[in-house]
């Protein structure tokens, strides 16, 4: 039939169809091999409702066919209820559907009637995991979210929900949960009770503060916690008593409750005659040193910028700070004096002769050799210095291994191998192996959450564009080996 007179079912689960691209070539050049099946549309005469179906209707629009093979049923035959099972069951077993959809289709079952016991057997859930999607699918705030993107596991989610409903204490669920969204790798649930723990005594901390304010009590310093000027009040006393007393109150980390201090009496001797002139000499150079030290700032600046600099001193500097990078790193020392053409002694705690050269000999060799490079060369040496210790991994497949959390402040793993064969390649010329691609290849394509403005080459895309797994020839294909063979049947 026309694939004009076709609409989408509104009950389908699915927020994400996924990449229709690969399905919408097959189509291209085999055409629609499993029919859609479809009811009548109750508004529109002569159109009809996807029930089953609907990637490859949008993906038959994208390769723009014409016509489509269909199944019609009945009108009669219409069942909402039927066409999410249809959902749920389709999204598990070919495209997955991700967490947010299956907590959709259990939303979807309640708006249409469905008991809290049913649902969990159609979804083989607990009767609380039900109640906890459900009320994470009504909703679009930073529990639903943490929980859909896989930051918060259902236990964790459940916590806080129980934590809304119950909690007496103002601010408290808002709080915590404003902690838990910051958190980048999410938080189990033992995290999640610690969290709203420190944030309940946060809080009463707040509140009890917000009261000695109104008190016009006066907050000491950390430093009266431990200093001998300032004694712990250790007799119970209302707030009005310890302000009429001249007390002044601090909170421990974490302590809901103030502790109060008392100052303490000290009668001071009177100083002798050497302790004053001493006192005045620090007063006299305390004000001195100050103006001395504005003065020396100004003639620097002046001076780096109007003196001839002295190139030996500078390579001098230069070679020291080198060997500063690659320091206490045995790999390091190797591989850079393999570079420098100095080789250094293999290590050896139980001679110290060869301990006290690799120490000592070794490094001050190192320094007379650099300092024949010209200062452009020194400088490249510099930034080679800092990136050296990436080759110490790039020996074996775990060098290239990608992560999930790259970029931003982590320059672990690959952040740094990825700067190091960007400097080998931009400053030195060094062209990439075959192996070395295919290494970078490879190991992009088993992370698919990497950041991929690291990829230093072309990497396609390699999750399962039918079930979303990750297929076993990720140079190739771009379906895994059992949903080929399943459209291979189909076919």
């Amino acid at each position: 039939m026309p694939i004009s007179s076709l609409h989408e079912n509104e009950d389908n689960i699915r927020e994400d169809m996924g990449d229709l691209d690969f399905l919408a070539e097959q189509i291209k050049q085999f055409g629609v091999q499993q029919p859609l099946t479809v009811y009548s549309h109750p508004q529109i005469e002569g159109d009809y409702i996807v029930r089953d179906g609907n990637r490859r209707y949008l993906a038959s629009l994208k390769a723009q066919i014409t016509e489509v093979p269909c199944i019609v049923k009945p009108a009669t035959d219409r069942d909402q209820v039927a066409d999410v099972d249809m959902a749920m069951t389709t999204g598990r077993t070919h495209k997955r559907t991700s967490d947010a959809e299956v907590s959709h289709g259990i939303q979807r079952y309640f708006d249409l009637g469905q008991d809290v016991t049913t649902i969990g057997k159609k979804a083989k859930m607990s009767r609380k995991e039900v109640l906890t999607r459900a009320k994470v699918a009504q909703r679009n705030d930073g529990l639903s979210k943490a929980y859909t993107s896989g930051r918060l596991g259902l236990d964790a989610v459940q916590r806080l929900q129980d934590l809304e409903d119950q909690s007496g204490v103002a601010g408290l669920y808002e709080r915590s949960l404003e902690r838990i969204e910051d958190m980048p790798n999410g938080a189990s649930v033992e995290t999640v009770e610690r969290v709203i723990a420190e944030t309940e005594a946060s809080i009463r901390r707040d509140e009890r503060k917000a009261e000695l304010e109104a008190a016009e009590a006066i907050e000491g310093n950390y430093e009266m916690t431990y200093g001998s000027a300032w004694a712990k009040v250790e007799n119970e006393m209302s707030d009005q008593e310890h302000v009429k007393a001249g007390h002044r109150y601090h909170f421990a980390y974490r302590d809901s409750e103030p502790t109060w201090y008392v100052k303490e009496k000290k009668v001071k001797p009177e100083p002798s005659e050497a302790e004053k002139l001493d006192k005045q000499t620090q007063a006299k150079l305390n004000s001195m040193l100050s103006i001395v030290s504005r003065t020396r700032r100004a003639f620097i600046a002046e001076a780096l910028q109007s003196t001839k600099a002295d190139e030996a001193f500078a390579k001098q500097a230069i070679a020291t700070q080198i060997l500063d990078n690659i320091q206490y790193e045995e790999d390091r020392w190797k591989i850079f004096g393999e570079i420098v053409g100095i080789p250094c002694p293999e290590w050896d705690s139980t001679n110290a002769e060869v301990v006290e050269e690799v120490l000592n000999l070794w490094p001050e060799r190192v320094k007379k050799r650099l300092s024949g490079f010209t200062l452009a060369h020194l400088g490249r040496m510099l930034a080679l210095s800092k990136l050296i210790g990436a080759e110490e991994n790039l020996g074996k497949l775990k060098g290239f291994e990608r992560s999930q959390y790259e970029g931003g402040n982590y320059r672990g793993g690959w952040g740094h191998a990825s700067e190091y064969y960007q400097f080998l390649t931009e400053q030195l010329g060094y062209e990439l192996d075959l192996d070395e691609v295919e290494a970078m290849q490879y190991s992009a394509a088993k992370e698919p959450q990497r950041n991929r403005e690291l990829d230093l080459v072309p990497v396609r895309d390699d999750a399962c564009q039918s079930c979303g797994t990750e297929p076993f020839e990720p140079t190739g294909a771009t379906i895994c080996t059992g949903c080929a063979a399943d459209e291979g049947e189909a076919n």
